[in-house]
């Protein structure tokens, strides 16, 4: 791999980064993000080609507006210089002569995490508008170009949907202890977390596919009924809790099909809710209603989450989603340990661990389970 070419990978990751900023300030804001043209922030005057240099303007500019000299952030070429060794790191440890164009869909997750952490740590928001094209993106890549970089479509999908049944199961059960077993006020039409938890149910009773024909024919319910028709949550998580408890006593199941069928059912369901929301919001002129984010209620983990992990299976399996789940796990620790003696209340959000544990799982995962294993005997 010669020297040039990693040097325009390099460059590439820097002028996409320097467009990744501007998404960055303006999508959360519902501005256009290629019109119109970028400006200072201070004096409002329109930026030159030379003033947009990626890296180079800012340190040329010693950090200031060529017109008012007010400080320009040290983000912008941060991110920008992030993102330029994202692209090169990646192109040296997969090169495109062997991995092909599986190269130019992990540069492009890569590209889609690194927004979606900024825009999180700002807002504490994964805007749909990125998380769910970025999982059409990885399951269609995975069934076009499925190599040994990237899991075939079934697997993509299966680890999709059990990655999205984790995080959405711990937004379920641990928001149903935050609100100390209380109900969720939120009542979706036709589909919601109701589908979601009677899918949870199924799959822990016998398997992902009777979790799923149960969400999907409370679906058909709601539709026919046109209301929403719903279990209490307390009452259904009891009863989750139940099967759960009970499975090695299961006589229909086994332990490993009830546990991925709870999670890959529960997933699916998220999934399905996901799209069919983000499409509403595109298409329809009303306002949807309210979402569990807008309600008084407190949340153990947002639904932008759900999403993240959801790329992350697919673009992982299921395997090594659990690899990077633990490994966003202590990271979080770690970084909620410094925050808060840093900063106080002030806490980074869980997207950026889960984005950053995705790629210490795409170089690591692998040797790292296998090594596991080796050391229990398998």
């Amino acid at each position: 791999m010669s020297f040039i070419y990693l040097l325009y990978v390099a460059v590439l990751g820097a002028l996409i980064g320097s467009f990744a900023n501007v998404v960055i300030y303006r999508l959360p804001l519902g501005k256009s993000v290629v019109w119109p043209r970028s400006s200072c922030p201070h004096c409002s005057r329109t930026l030159s080609v030379l003033d947009l240099v990626p890296i180079f303007s800012w340190l040329f500019l010693k950090g200031r507006c060529r017109s008012c000299q007010q400080p320009i952030s040290f983000r912008y070429p941060f991110i920008e210089l992030l993102m330029a060794l994202g692209f090169l790191v990646l192109a040296w440890r997969f090169p495109v002569e062997r991995y092909g164009f599986s190269l130019l869909i992990i540069l492009t997750i890569f590209a889609m995490f690194l927004i979606m952490s900024m825009i999180d740590i700002d807002t504490y928001t994964i805007p749909d508008s990125l998380s769910l094209p970025a999982l059409l993106i990885s399951l269609l890549a995975s069934f076009l170009l499925a190599a040994n970089l990237l899991p075939n479509f079934s697997d993509a999908l299966f680890g999709a949907s059990l990655a999205a049944g984790v995080i959405a199961l711990i937004n379920r059960v641990g928001s149903l202890v935050l609100r100390r077993f209380k109900d969720t006020k939120e009542r979706l039409w036709p589909i919601g977390m109701d589908q979601l938890n009677i899918a949870a149910l199924g799959g822990a009773l016998l398997s992902w596919q009777l979790g799923l024909g149960l969400a999907l024919l409370s679906l058909v319910l709601n539709f026919i009924t046109r209301k929403t028709l719903r279990l209490s949550e307390p009452v259904l998580y009891l009863l989750w809790f139940i099967s759960l408890a009970l499975i090695v006593y299961n006589p229909f199941t086994t332990p490993f099909k009830a546990l991925s069928g709870t999670f890959v059912a529960a997933g699916a369901v998220a999934m399905l809710g996901a799209l069919f929301w983000w499409f509403y919001d595109i298409f329809s002129k009303n306002q949807l209603p309210e979402l569990e984010e807008d309600l008084d209620e407190p949340i153990a983990m947002g639904f932008g989450d759900v999403k993240l992990a959801a790329i992350m299976g697919a673009l992982l399996g299921w395997q090594n989603f659990l690899f990077a789940f633990v490994v966003a796990v202590c990271l979080g620790a770690i970084g909620g340990i410094i925050g808060k003696f840093l900063s106080g209340n002030r806490q980074v959000p869980f997207g950026p661990y889960l984005a950053v544990a995705t790629f210490v799982a795409l170089f690591v995962a692998q040797p790292a389970i296998t090594w596991y294993l080796g050391q229990l005997g398998f």
